[in-house]
């Protein structure tokens, strides 16, 4: 899979073979030689399937043909690393780039697979270097390596790469989708004054620690601790006599605070724009701190509007204009109706996977999601531009995607519909359909498919912030995931393959 655009091609770069000691050996530990098992086969895989290939030639887009061939091969190296650990941490499931770091520097095994160990030592074990790793390729590059591997498995003549002795079935794919919650507090009109403040409080200090001074009467400390007691005394308003006229006196003076919070960050936040030349900061730390004052200099008076119509106004606010974190622009309302779970804050997840657990399509939406119909036809024109062999024939799903319109539109594209019905009368008819009955027994399978990736990590390695950082975790969740399902079948091949007879 060539891309037009680089300059560069993966032929042209001669990589290096580093020279590294052998691994110590391991005695008596079954988990250690399976574990070992495994990278072999998932070493073997990345290299033959081309995704090692395909990952040089993103890093290597837009590079001049005129790059010396030493940048050019230590590129090339950067992206074979940055493919390979950053799958190996969502394998193991490693939530914080600081555990990984000292996971990896001290694991000859995972080191040796990474390809960051060499005679001389290990290298690229930095918590930085591994951050810059995670963020190498983006969304759509991880996407088309996924669309790589469905496709190898998919097809009769390229599965044997991967060690199946058979293709996947992707003629039938059953959908889902699901809240991947984001990684905010409970959105409380009050805590969204007390955040913006405490984020421009904390840029403020950073610019008077670097020698930029501007007349304040009280420095950024008191402010930050008169907010938090004011924070306290609205918690507390709610279980007195007339809480109502406390609750609203107490936001009056917080917006009366925030204010004040809010010019004495836009005077320090011109300081530094004029002046950062007095300062040891670079100009993209000074950019960086800029940009997050002015967004949450922004975001001031929306957050104070916001608090006013729904405590001191007692009028209601749109879902579409909802602010629901300070830190956190593209996250929804999403009103699920389950126990435990009535409304809850995040991005809708959707997941499409084959009747053997391999998930050959997913999207994160941002603010805005499309119905769930829309989503499923948007996934079955992504899954009829696969490469494959036997392409989709018939998708199951729960009566959430039942529609009338949708599904006249898939079957006019040769989709049969095994989705759940919503009426009763039509569900009693489909059950009397053998074939219909089996999918939808399987599909609560398919349930557990969502959970095994939402609790990927313990649920903590899509713990970023940003609609663009948690796309990233996701896909490289499902190619590990992937990987992983795929590894193990071989694994189990192996196991139930007769013996050789002896010669």
């Amino acid at each position: 899979m060539n891309n037009k655009n680089t300059a560069v091609s993966f032929e042209n770069i001669p990589l290096q073979s580093w020279l590294r000691p052998a691994l110590t050996p391991v005695l008596h530990n079954r988990d250690y030689e399976r574990l070992l098992t495994d990278l072999k086969w998932l070493d073997e895989t990345l290299r033959q399937t081309g995704m090692e290939e395909l990952a040089v030639e993103f890093a290597l887009e837009g590079v001049a043909e005129s790059t010396r061939a030493s940048a050019l091969r230590k590129k090339a190296e950067f992206a074979v690393y940055a493919l390979r650990a950053e799958l190996l941490r969502h394998t193991i499931g490693l939530p914080s780039f600081e555990s990984f770091s000292v996971t990896l520097a001290g694991s000859d095994l995972l080191a040796d697979f990474c390809g960051c160990r060499t005679i001389a030592g290990i290298r690229w074990t930095s918590k930085s270097s591994l951050h810059r790793a995670s963020l190498l390729f983006t969304d759509e590059q991880l996407r088309q390596l996924n669309v790589l591997l469905v496709e190898s498995a998919g097809n009769r003549e390229f599965c044997p790469l991967l060690g199946l002795e058979s293709q996947e079935d992707l003629s039938v794919c059953l959908v889902d989708s699901t809240c991947l919650p984001a990684n905010i507090h409970f959105p409380v009109d009050w805590l969204l004054l007390r955040d913006v403040a405490l984020t421009l409080l904390k840029a403020v200090t950073l610019i008077r620690q670097e020698g930029l001074l501007k007349r304040m009467p009280e420095g950024p400390e008191t402010l930050a601790r008169q907010m938090n007691k004011l924070c306290i005394e609205m918690t507390h308003s709610r279980r007195k006599a007339g809480s109502k006229k406390a609750r609203k006196s107490v936001l009056r003076r917080m917006k009366k605070l925030l204010r004040r919070i809010g010019e004495h960050a836009r005077r320090h936040r011109d300081l530094l724009d004029e002046r950062f030349g007095q300062t040891p900061l670079s100009r993209a730390q000074v950019d960086r701190i800029l940009s997050r004052m002015d967004e949450k200099l922004d975001l001031l008076p929306k957050v104070i509007d916001q608090a006013h119509e729904r405590i001191i106004g007692g009028r209601q606010v749109n879902n579409e204009d909802k602010i629901l974190s300070a830190h956190e622009a593209d996250i929804d309302v999403i009103v699920r109706g389950k126990a435990g779970a009535q409304t809850e804050f995040g991005n809708e997840l959707f997941l499409a996977e084959n009747p053997g657990g391999l998930i050959v399509d997913y999207m994160l939406y941002g603010k805005g999601a499309p119905s769930e119909s829309q989503k499923m036809l948007e996934s079955i024109e992504r899954q009829h531009a696969l490469d494959v062999e036997v392409r989709l024939q018939a998708l199951v799903a729960d009566r959430g995607f039942d529609a009338k319109r949708p599904i006249a539109r898939m079957e006019k594209q040769g989709v049969r519909s095994h989705i759940c019905p919503k009426n009763p009368d039509t569900l009693a008819q489909r059950l009397k359909e053998p074939e219909f009955r089996q999918w939808q027994a399987r599909r609560g399978s398919t349930e557990a498919r969502v959970a095994i990736l939402k609790n990927h990590g313990g649920g903590r390695v899509w713990r970023n912030k940003g609609l663009k950082n948690r796309r990233l975790a996701v896909g490289w969740s499902v190619l590990a995931h992937n990987l992983t399902l795929i590894g193990r079948k071989v694994r189990e091949q192996e196991i139930e393959a007769p013996p050789k007879e002896a010669a």
